[in-house]
């Protein structure tokens, strides 16, 4: 019976037992497929991931502004883009400028103008920024020669984003040397790059280490980076955001394995600065996950409070307290006036009627006493009004 109770929910709820699937769309340029098919091999508990490469990075913005895909592996841009909210950073992309033979100047302009450039396919990260440090160069349309791909015509000069170039890529590079857009040392200190990361705020100056690639330079080279993003289209809510949001911080150690470059500090460094991109809430609320609740933020402040609600609480009490005792005394005074009449009438030193008289005047204060001072009729008032309807009998009983 069980059994065919367990069956009839998959039947007539299948969500129960089917995984959510997610489409992630990368670019062509390694390590974007490497890194994709690593989020594909270890997807969120849950969860089915399918890999959807793009030659063209314009059209995988556009899959992910219209909905087509779920997920992008995309460049910081520094526009906002459509339908879209940041999951996580996932590894820097390096600006690599090699040029044909030695290059003494440190123009870029002058390393951009009347040469061959392979800055990647049309649309990508290193040939927008090509185009846009010509411009603020003052290089001409006209002397701005970027190739359409890389074998039609050899390029004197290479401008492409990426991660450390690879053995098989350096045996080609033959005749080329690393670039540097300034000195190391000018770092923080007025570089071009600087001037450079103040325009375009997704890049930020990055240093190639001397003897990095000993047939390119000798030298350390002043360069740019530019962050990969994990990017969320609209159709991500806000739970799966929180689970991809975990499970990419539990592939931290496979990425940086497979990627160094992932592993780097800075990553962790610029993990919150400011960017154009909207993060996604579910993500927002990840990161805030070990943050101290209400009460641990305000813990000092809660306990001042309460120290002092007790204080005044004792205050009040103790007030009050005293306030029943003032009361009890001005009672007891009419007790003692009281018991001197009813000894003054036993004794006969005083007459019945004036006793009678003495008594009742003493019943009036206690009365209007009652009522000015909001005394309760406890038992103490009524013992009071017992022995003074007492004496006024026994006056009575002996006039």
């Amino acid at each position: 019976m069980r059994i065919l109770t367990g069956l009839s929910l998959l039947l007539f709820f299948p969500g129960l037992w089917a995984q959510s699937e997610l489409l992630l769309g990368t670019h062509t340029d390694e390590p974007a497929p490497t890194i994709g098919a690593l989020l594909v091999d270890n997807p969120p508990e849950g969860f089915t991931i399918t890999l959807r490469p793009f030659a063209n990075v314009g059209e995988l913005r556009s899959a992910l502004a219209d909905g087509s895909i779920d997920l992008a592996l995309l460049e910081e841009t520094g526009d906002n883009e459509a339908n879209a909210a940041l999951i996580t950073e996932l590894y820097p992309s390096v600006l690599h400028v090699l040029t044909r033979g030695d290059q003494t100047s440190n123009d870029i302009g002058e390393v951009l103008r009347d040469k061959p450039i392979w800055g990647g396919a049309p649309g990508s990260i290193g040939h927008r920024v090509a185009r846009a440090l010509a411009r603020d160069f003052g290089i001409p349309t006209e002397n701005l020669n970027l190739l359409k791909d890389a074998w039609t015509v050899e390029p004197d000069v290479y401008f492409i984003f990426g991660g450390l170039l690879a053995p098989d890529a350096l045996s080609r590079l033959d005749g080329f040397a690393l670039y540097s857009f300034d000195s190391p040392n000018r770092l923080m200190h007025g570089s071009v790059v600087e001037g450079i990361a103040l325009r375009y705020p997704n890049l930020r100056p990055f240093t190639l280490p001397a003897q990095l690639y000993p047939e390119l330079s000798a030298e350390p080279a002043l360069t740019l980076s530019v962050s990969n993003l994990l990017v969320a289209g609209s159709t991500i809510d806000d739970e799966t955001a929180y689970a991809l949001a975990a499970n990419v911080e539990t592939l931290k150690g496979q990425l940086a394995a497979l990627y160094p470059m992932a592993g780097m500090p800075q990553l962790a460094a610029g993990a919150h600065h400011a960017r154009a991109m909207p993060l996604q809430p579910g993500v927002q609320r990840f990161r805030d996950r070990d943050l101290p609740g209400f009460f641990e933020r305000n813990a000092e402040i809660l306990g001042m409070m309460a120290t002092v609600f007790l204080a005044v609480g004792s205050a009040l009490i103790a007030w009050r307290r005293q306030r029943r005792q003032a009361r009890k005394d001005k009672l007891d005074t009419y007790y003692s006036k009281l018991l001197t009449y009813r000894t003054a009438l036993i004794e006969g030193t005083d007459t019945p009627f004036s006793v009678a008289q003495q008594a009742r005047a003493t019943q009036s204060d206690v009365l209007k006493l009652v009522i000015d001072e909001r005394i309760d009729a406890n038992g103490a008032l009524l013992a009071f009004l017992s022995l003074s309807n007492q004496i006024l009998t026994e006056a009575h009983e002996r006039g």
